[in-house]
């Protein structure tokens, strides 16, 4: 355990060395701790880039306000009553809503574009290509609230996710999904937030303490729907513990750490009836201490994250791992920027696709010697009220690939949204998005371009609901084909030799 603190501290020194930034538009309806819980599986959903923490603008002192007369006097100041306290019963709502349905260009239903990773990290340039219905409703209820200020709440986000597959569309949102290759695919209830907490104990310096299964402060690419940096998952901790109120020259500094419940993969069936079950044997711990509010400048802020895994599995094929993550937010053109750098070895290459068993991107069926590399920048701009956009690039290098001695693994993804609002209600919509995968000799590549318009609730790049009517076209190569290029199926099975297809529909979503 030495070693992993000694590790810490050097990733410490090493970290606050480099550049800084803050953080605008982190997306959300989740349930990264500064903001609320909501939306988003890698695989599936996303969040809403929420506006959190923006630093105060500078005010630069008037003559007026430096040179006041002695006798003047101010005028009385309205009085602003004092917020609410939280009383028992007390709810609060918050979610995310996506669907969309229409047809290729091939005849028949529509299919969505993405290059197939095996090591289950999806991403796809999302506009006009998402085939799903994803619904999270975010239910926060007050369960005890204190003369002293201490409060308590639980948690609750039923997320349904309708999927349309190769299998068929749900015309009846049944929970239950219906056997394999019948009429409908059906839909899928989730918890993924399904946590208590308790805030206001003074000796915990502002943090609140939880414990459950929950989204925990997740960060995304939103137009791409990749979520880079997610350590949710099953299990406990206190975060945001403000450390300028242990020591005053800290100020706007928070940490936090959590421990959270990892599994091995998923066996395969002994059985046609046995589901598909991790070894009951396997089983870790991954602690995932978090340092942020480090503001080299009044609109930059250094976000510090490290992670841990201790292996307590009886296999010896099992085994531990660690990762680090560096992010600096720069607050720009009414948005931000944001540049991330991770490194990775064993299990701690994993940094957060959304998935079953505690999130087996962070499996402790990794072998020790992977190593992953990983650069993210991410442009959210919103420079006059009527166009915004977001630019997005990352970069990542696997050695070692899947535990495959000598085999190198390269993934590098770029594109960009941009919206323009010809009207207060409706905008024009763009996106274009590029990705690249190497393996071996095997090289993957994926092009695609929407456009569509846009009823909208007000000019924003994020200001949400949508009704998007969009058309989409997309270019590979034939290893993309054969590795599975389309959810649908369409281009891989039926027309395995066409290398480009098109798709349109329509498209609802919003936050709340």
């Amino acid at each position: 355990m030495g070693r992993v603190f000694q590790v810490l501290g050097l990733s410490g020194l090493l970290v606050t060395s480099l550049l800084s930034t803050q953080s605008f538009a982190t997306e959300d309806a989740e349930g990264d701790s500064s903001a609320h819980d909501t939306k988003a599986d890698t695989h599936h959903n996303t969040e809403e880039p929420k506006a959190a923490e923006q630093p105060a603008p500078l005010i630069e002192p008037s003559a007026t306000t430096m040179t006041a007369p002695a006798a003047a006097v101010a005028p009385p100041s309205a009085e602003v009553p004092p917020p609410a306290k939280p009383k028992f019963g007390d709810l609060s709502i918050s979610g995310y809503f996506r669907g969309a349905f229409g047809a290729s260009n091939e005849k028949g239903r529509m299919t969505c574009f993405a290059l197939s990773n095996p090591a289950g990290l999806v991403s796809k340039w999302r506009l006009g290509n998402e085939c799903e219905v994803w619904s999270e409703t975010h239910f926060t209820m007050v369960t005890y609230a204190g003369d002293d200020g201490v409060t308590a709440s639980v948690h609750v986000m039923p997320t349904v996710y309708i999927p349309t597959t190769h299998i068929g569309y749900s015309p009846a949102g049944a929970v239950n999904s219906p056997l394999q290759f019948t009429t409908s695919t059906g839909a899928v209830l989730y918890f993924p937030n399904l946590y208590v907490d308790i805030k206001g104990i003074p000796w915990l310096f502002g943090g609140t303490a939880w414990a459950g299964t929950r989204y925990y402060k997740r960060e995304s690419i939103y137009i791409s729907d990749f979520f880079y940096w997610n350590p949710s998952g099953v299990g406990a901790g206190i975060e945001d513990i403000s450390l300028g109120q242990i020591v005053p020259a800290l100020e706007g500094m928070r940490l936090s750490y959590g421990a959270f419940a990892v599994d091995g993969e998923p066996a395969a069936p002994t059985d046609t009836t046995s589901p598909q079950l991790p070894s009951q044997t396997d089983f870790g711990i991954r602690s995932d201490v978090q340092l942020r509010g480090i503001h080299p400048w009044q609109t930059g802020e250094l976000q510090l994250g490290f992670q841990y895994i201790a292996n307590y599995s009886n296999d010896p094929a099992t085994s531990g791992g660690w990762g680090a993550t560096l992010q600096f937010v720069q607050l720009v053109l009414g948005g931000d920027n944001k540049l991330a750098f991770q490194y990775g070895r064993g299990g701690g290459t994993g940094f957060g696709t959304l998935a079953r068993f505690y999130y087996p991107d962070f499996s402790l069926r990794h072998d020790p010697s992977e190593s992953r590399i990983r650069i993210v920048e991410v442009l959210t701009i919103q420079p006059i009220d009527w166009l915004g956009g977001q630019f997005a690039g990352m970069y990542q290098y696997d050695n070692n690939f899947l535990g495959n001695p000598g085999l190198k693994a390269t993934w590098y993804s770029v594109g960009g949204r941009v919206a323009v609002a010809f009207a207060r209600h409706a905008k024009l919509l763009g996106e274009a998005g590029y990705d690249h995968a190497t393996r071996s000799t095997t090289e993957q590549y994926l092009a695609k371009v929407t456009g569509a318009i846009a009823l909208t609730s007000n000019r924003g790049f994020l200001s949400r609901p949508e009704l998007r009517l969009f058309y989409t076209w997309a270019v590979w190569n034939k290893a993309a084909a054969t590795a599975t290029v389309d959810s649908g199926r369409l281009y891989t099975d039926t027309y395995p030799n066409l290398l480009s297809g098109s798709i349109f529909g329509v498209q609802a979503e919003t936050w709340y």
